[in-house]
């Protein structure tokens, strides 16, 4: 069984789309509560944890979700410039089509419809003079509404980077703010039980020595066993704050996905990070009639934000790791252990950096939520296929059939300024251009899961 989990597990990394997903793999990923309630008795705590945060089929299913984008050479002017593929094609093609009808028709229409020929082309070659001078103004609002859209793009982009960067941060702090009293205290008992331990002491004072700290010992390890949990927990929440950003900038619908599917696909991400009942809250965004949770949004009314949900969850933790009751036993220790005022100034970190997390979700949260006002879209797209049709009948008049293949190129030009600005505005979607927003929760899992093991591990 253990060696074909394995061939399950290489044979999901190899996947690059989530449309191979079983049943079978959702079972073998351990998504049951009562699996990942057996899972803790296997192990440490710790070592579970990090097993669950680069459990390998979910870090791969958060890698292939993602649509890969298009490389290309930077310094190259010739990549992929014959390319489809990567391109807002799918909205070129109607005006593209109608433009090309446009143009074929007027020309028919010279050979075969007007009766004075001539007159009827040059008056329509001389309207070029009138159609020539909306290019100006149409060239600055094209170049207004690509920049525009760059600029959210890549404000979007440095939101996603302050959301790594601060969960790096975060698990950093909390983990050398939490652990170090404990580190600290078992480094001090251990120098100070070397020094007092010679070969001339009896063994009746060694003995007496071993009743007097053995309490003293079974309190520090439960001391340390909940810190520990707690620590692990708070490191879970962590892992799943980026995945459920991701759930909610991401489309409702994808191209053949059903609601089952979604949901199946969206709880393998999350795998056994959290309990059954928190995972459905953090997937689930509506409460139904009964006021349990549902991912029908049509079945209830919108109840929660996910990323509000493992973000209220961490503030909770964040207050119970500042102000932990640490064991004291006696005078060597307890100086060891935080005043009030660092609980203060840890509990003051950790919550800054938690409020910067706020800001990164708002962020990226405001760009999806916010396109451009509908008035200089409107305007922009009247003009600029006003322009277009305008132009192409002139140019039809004037230069014939053999300016059809010209226009056509100049039609994708202009239009495709345009279509390039909608794919850059909102980049959250299943597309070449989007950000990966899967990559950056696999990159947030692995960074968590060093910083416990360099900062708490067993070598810490």
């Amino acid at each position: 069984m253990h060696s074909s989990t394995k061939d399950m597990e290489s044979r999901m990394e190899k996947r690059s789309t989530w449309a191979n997903m079983s049943e079978r793999r959702a079972s073998l990923a351990r998504l049951d509560s009562d699996a990942s309630t057996s899972s803790q008795h296997e192990g440490s705590i710790f070592q579970t944890t990090l097993q669950d945060i680069l459990n390998p089929s979910r870090l791969a299913a958060l890698d292939a979700v993602d649509v890969a984008p298009v490389p290309y050479k930077t310094y190259s002017f010739f990549s992929y410039i014959m390319s489809i593929h990567g391109r807002n094609f799918p909205m070129l093609i109607a005006p593209l089509l109608a433009l090309l009808l446009w143009g074929l028709g007027w020309q028919l229409s010279f050979v075969y419809g007007f009766k004075d020929q001539g007159t009827s082309q040059e008056f329509l070659s001389s309207m070029d003079d009138l159609i020539t001078p909306l290019l100006t103004p149409l060239s600055f609002l094209l170049t207004f509404r690509l920049g525009r859209a760059a600029v959210r793009f890549w404000d979007a982009r440095q939101a996603a980077g302050k959301m790594v960067e601060i969960c790096r941060a975060n698990i950093a702090t909390v983990s050398v703010g939490f652990m170090s009293p404990i580190r600290l205290r078992k480094r001090k008992l251990h120098t100070a039980h070397a020094q007092t331990t010679s070969i001339t002491m009896q063994k009746n004072q060694i003995a007496e020595k071993k009743d007097q700290t053995q309490p003293h010992n079974e309190k520090h390890d439960k001391d340390d066993a909940e810190a520990l949990e707690l620590l692990c927990e708070y490191a879970r929440w962590l892992t799943v704050f980026p995945i459920a950003v991701k759930h909610f900038l991401r489309p409702a619908t994808r191209k053949g996905w059903g609601k089952d599917a979604r949901y199946k696909k969206r709880l393998y991400e999350i795998g056994v990070l959290l309990k059954e009942e928190d995972a459905h809250n953090v997937i689930m965004e509506y409460d139904g009639i009964d006021g349990k949770p549902t991912f029908d949004s049509t079945a209830g009314i919108r109840a929660r934000d996910p990323p509000l949900v493992v973000l209220n969850k961490l503030h909770q933790l964040a207050y119970d790791i500042s102000y932990f009751v640490y064991t004291v036993d006696d005078s060597r220790t307890s100086t060891l252990l935080p005043t009030p005022q660092g609980r203060a100034i840890l509990y003051q970190q950790i919550t800054d950096q938690l409020n910067i997390l706020f800001g990164a979700y708002g962020a990226m949260e405001r760009i999806k939520g916010t396109p451009l006002p509908f008035a200089y879209a409107i305007h922009l797209r009247t003009f600029l296929l006003l322009y277009l049709f305008l132009w192409n009948m002139s140019s039809v008049a004037t230069y014939g059939w053999v300016s059809l293949p010209f226009l056509f190129l100049m039609n994708w030009a202009l239009l495709g300024i345009e279509a390039a600005a909608v794919e850059c505005e909102r980049p959250f979607d299943y597309n070449p251009n989007h950000l990966t927003l899967g990559k950056v929760c696999v990159v947030v899992a692995r960074n968590v899961a060093q910083a416990l093991k360099e900062l708490v591990g067993p070598r810490s």
